[in-house]
């Protein structure tokens, strides 16, 4: 069972992952369609990938023998 330090840094570097893709996600949006949608839009799709991305990689982290 790893300890709870690792735990911590596992949940912090899967945090950083869902965040670099939700700004990637909202920075490609935004150059490729600057102007033509609302302010929010890019920012929240990248929100959005941020956190599927964190689930995703939290149920990674479970694996099937759960």
């Amino acid at each position: 069972m790893a300890s709870d330090k690792m735990r911590a840094l596992v949940s912090f570097a899967k945090i950083l992952v869902a965040l670099a893709v939700g700004y990637g996600i909202a920075w490609v949006w935004n150059d490729t369609r600057s102007g033509i949608d609302e302010m929010w839009v890019p920012y929240g799709a990248g929100l959005l990938s941020a956190v599927m991305v964190f689930i995703l990689l939290s149920k990674l982290n479970r694996g099937s023998g759960d």
